[in-house]
């Protein structure tokens, strides 16, 4: 049975697949909890941590495409997939 990654991976199609690396994966994780983090100080303002709130879930999202193996093409596809 083809997985939903599967059927959107390939020539033309938003996901290619890619070995995980496992130091990018760690980074993106690092990466976006730290953004997580930043984004819960009220001191800044409101349009920076919607900002940081909004890159911690695209580093986060983008960790759990890149361990199952799949890399994006469209910064959007990392929100779909």
């Amino acid at each position: 049975m083809t997985s939903p990654l599967e059927n959107l991976a390939g020539t033309g199609k938003p996901l290619a697949a890619e070995p995980m690396d496992a130091a990018e994966f760690e980074g993106l994780l690092r990466s976006g909890t730290a953004r997580l983090v930043d984004a819960r100080n009220a001191s800044l303002a409101l349009e920076s941590r919607f900002d940081l709130a909004y890159n911690a879930a695209h580093a986060l999202c983008l960790a759990a495409l890149r361990r199952q193996g799949y890399r994006a093409r469209h910064r959007y596809i990392v929100f779909q997939a």
